[in-house]
């Protein structure tokens, strides 16, 4: 049976890391197979740090249980071109003069170490026997319009294009034996439609990630319209970072921040009422307590409040 995909979305500065990583211990304390997956440039590492963790390049086994995934923008790159550089070499060299330079040039462009990492994550669900992959994405909903519109570009192509593709690759693979072009574009647009497929499916529960603030709700708004445009069910949006009674006690300035909070809190109930239920995770000082004990509480606080009932 595949794992459940369990990703995060959100700005940057919401906690989305702290939160996936807290939820990822939670699952492995449970007896869940869990691969946590991450792109964060300033991961927790001093959390990692205190687990007995083996680490082989980027990933790492901790325990029987948990298995970490620290995907770097050089090891994304790295995995890109291992993947997919000669086949976009193939392509570009058969319309454009261009050298194997241009394999690092595709590498480095916007959006595509997210789309990669999309595509990376399906095939972790293929392959794995994990009961959970929890990924905590560092897009903002905006790399699966890069994939659609990718998808889209191959099937809209030219006939004419298509047409002199067809013949200038047959007649390289008579000369050199080199893969059709149009082919290649074929099989791409084919893992394009087959990672939506996926971003679509069961396997797949998409959660949201904010702050109660004007700005929060802005752009929680936005990732929310681009998950559904592309038929992608968000489960809840997550409120972080909420001043619970506890920590107004301990800090009386918390205060009025909390009641600013109050305010955005139910401006969210009222625009996801009927679209997305809301969960709320409370913020927590650590001079108040371990972080351990933080990390404990957040991943069970997600797991009763937020995710729901365990498979």
């Amino acid at each position: 049976m595949s794992p459940t995909v369990l990703s995060f979305w959100g700005k940057g500065g919401v906690g989305k890391t702290t939160l996936t990583f807290s939820l990822s211990l939670e699952l492995a304390l449970r007896g869940k197979k869990t691969i946590y997956l991450t792109t964060d440039p300033t991961p927790p590492l001093p959390y990692w740090g205190s687990k007995d963790c083996d680490w082989r390049e980027y990933k790492a086994k901790c325990g029987d249980n948990l298995e970490l995934y620290l995907m770097s923008e050089k090891i994304v790159r790295e995995l890109w071109i291992k993947k997919f550089g000669e086949e976009v070499y193939e392509v570009a060299s058969s319309i454009f003069p261009v050298e194997r330079e241009v394999i690092d040039y595709v590498a480095g462009a916007p959006g595509i170490a997210d789309e990669f990492l999309m595509y990376f994550v399906q095939n972790l669900c293929r392959n794995e026997s994990a009961d959970y992959i929890v990924w905590d994405t560092t897009a903002a909903g905006g790399s699966i319009r890069l994939i659609r519109l990718e998808k889209e570009f191959y099937e809209h192509l030219g006939q004419a294009s298509k047409m002199y593709l067809k013949i200038k690759g047959t007649l390289e693979k008579i000369r050199r034996g080199k893969k059709d072009p149009a082919e290649l574009i074929d099989s791409w647009r084919k893992i394009a439609e087959e990672v939506l497929s996926f971003l679509s499916s069961s396997s797949h529960k998409a959660y949201i990630v904010s702050i109660p603030d004007y700005y929060g709700l802005q752009v929680t708004s936005s990732i929310y319209e681009e998950l559904t445009m592309n038929k992608i069910n968000v489960e809840k949006v997550i409120l972080n970072m909420v001043f619970g009674e506890e920590v107004q006690k301990e800090c009386k300035e918390i205060g009025n921040m909390a009641r600013e909070q109050k305010k955005y809190i139910q401006e969210f109930f009222k625009k996801f009422e009927g679209k997305a239920d809301i969960c709320m995770v409370n913020y927590y000082f650590e001079e108040l307590q371990k972080e351990s004990h933080i990390l404990e509480e957040i991943g069970k606080r997600i797991i009763e409040s937020c995710i729901g009932g365990l498979q």
